[in-house]
């Protein structure tokens, strides 16, 4: 099987410089409110000591804050750097799932299982009667 290149490698992401890696906010992040006081401090962070804040590798500049921040709060800006923001693989839990679910007992059912009586249902049905339809072709079979 060929290796994924958008897979994370060594805890990277393929994916360089989305908002949401600039401003070192997680996607799920909710609220107007927390978002602006993320960005606010990240700002902080960035302008006092930028070398202490690298993203792969290179200093973060104040201009690259306020973009990547200006991005997500346009509602179509923040949904391409969702889309662009590659989450990384979970590990294999085949295992502990399997686990989980075997322990796990099917609910009862409140009703008796449903029987179907054949006759009772012939009755429900209406009776068959010979239907006639256009034809497709009306010029030759």
């Amino acid at each position: 099987m060929a290796d994924n290149p958008w897979a994370w490698q060594e805890g990277r992401n393929p994916y360089r410089a989305t908002p949401f890696q600039v401003l070192d906010l997680d996607p799920d992040t909710a609220g107007r409110a927390a978002i602006n006081a993320h960005v606010r401090r990240r700002r902080q962070r960035v302008s006092r000591a930028p070398e202490r804040y690298p993203l792969f590798g290179e200093h973060l500049r104040l201009a690259d804050v306020n973009e990547a921040a200006e991005q997500i709060q346009d509602p179509r800006g923040r949904l391409l750097a969702e889309l662009r923001t590659h989450r990384p693989e979970l590990g294999d839990d085949s295992a502990h799932f399997a686990e989980r679910i075997a322990g796990l007992e099917p609910p009862e059912s409140p009703r008796s299982p449903i029987t179907v009586h054949a006759k009772r249902l012939a009755q429900l049905a209406p009776p068959p009667v010979p239907r006639s339809f256009t034809r497709l072709w009306p010029h030759g079979e």
